[in-house]
């Protein structure tokens, strides 16, 4: 799950709230800079678009020079009067979506995925931090424990993910913010998995977890380090490496599933939102805000907008 909780970071704080805090650990590479070396920004101009609009593509953390916006993304936020996130981060929009990750039928955590499973979570917990144990978790669904697990060491420590600074930066200027999806939207591939997927998804991020400790990797810093260097071509190697190790043998199937609801049909609503908008309110400024592996690949969003007849140009 490591790929899939960097690209899709649904109210991983409310997990977060639930357990202690930890320290953010940033790799060499990120001390050195203030920001990214490339913006993943993109220009999107066409015959009816009265002023380019843009698409951004984000990372689910909040802290070091990830979370800061290059230059270039400074000036087109600036320009834009339309800030558009993944799905509305407003707290009464994040406080009203919590049920949605709660299991609220009575079940719990610890019987759905059984003792040998609940003991390598709670090992897992530990090496987050001591102080962690699954029985706080017991309410939540399995496969928002799982989805979380891999970035949970990071949200601990209190950040406000990239995501949440631009839709309060936007409301703190003034412009006029908006969901692209509504969170019951975002969440409802995951909520269509019975029981079973989601315990397989918890095994394979617990699995992929400890391989990656003893081979001395750190997939989500991974990331983060692919993200910084703004090169396209190794954020989508390393997400695809990343989500190859994570779910993999008897769970292939359920890994292609995955990475069809969460990204690929994603890809397709976002499209189609985009062209809604663009063409409802030509005259604005539209800044589109999504997780950098929505953008990145070549037969992603960008795409179905050219093949909608918009130009979209990298600004670098």
């Amino acid at each position: 799950m490591t790929a899939a909780a960097f690209l899709f970071r649904p109210l991983i704080r409310t997990f977060a709230a639930a357990v202690a805090g930890c320290a953010l650990l940033c790799s060499a590479q990120g001390e050195d800079l203030k920001h990214p070396v490339k913006p993943l920004l993109w220009k999107i101009e066409g015959e009816k678009v009265k002023k380019p609009s843009y698409l951004f593509g984000t990372i689910h953390v909040g802290k070091g020079p990830a979370s800061n916006l290059h230059p270039a993304a400074v000036k087109a936020f600036a320009e834009a009067t339309v800030i558009h996130t993944e799905a509305p981060m407003d707290a009464a929009s994040q406080l009203g979506a919590a049920e949605l990750v709660m299991r609220g039928d009575g079940s719990n955590l610890a019987d759905s995925i059984g003792p040998e499973i609940r003991s390598q979570l709670d090992a897992e917990l530990k090496q987050i931090n001591p102080a962690l144990d699954s029985e706080i978790l017991g309410q939540f669904k399995t496969w928002y424990v799982a989805i979380t697990l891999p970035l949970l060491k990071l949200q601990l420590e209190g950040s406000k993910p990239l995501d949440m600074q631009l839709w309060e930066r936007a409301e703190r200027e003034g412009k006029k913010t908006a969901g692209m999806q509504t969170i019951a939207e975002q969440l409802a591939g995951f909520n269509s998995f019975n029981e079973n997927d989601q315990v397989a998804l918890l095994s394979e991020t617990l699995r992929s977890q400890r391989e990656d400790r003893e081979a001395k990797r750190d997939s989500i810093q991974l990331l983060i380090d692919a993200y910084l260097t703004g090169d396209t071509q190794k954020i989508v190697a390393e997400f695809e490496r990343s989500f190859r190790e994570t779910i993999k043998g008897e769970h292939k199937e359920l890994g292609e599933r995955l990475i069809k609801l969460v990204l690929k049909d994603r890809d397709v609503i976002m499209a189609d939102y985009m062209d809604a908008t663009l063409k409802k309110s030509p005259e604005e400024i539209h800044f589109f805000a999504a997780g950098a592996a929505h953008f990145a690949a070549g037969d992603s969003v960008r795409s179905l907008l050219e093949k909608k007849g918009y130009k979209v140009t990298r600004v670098e």
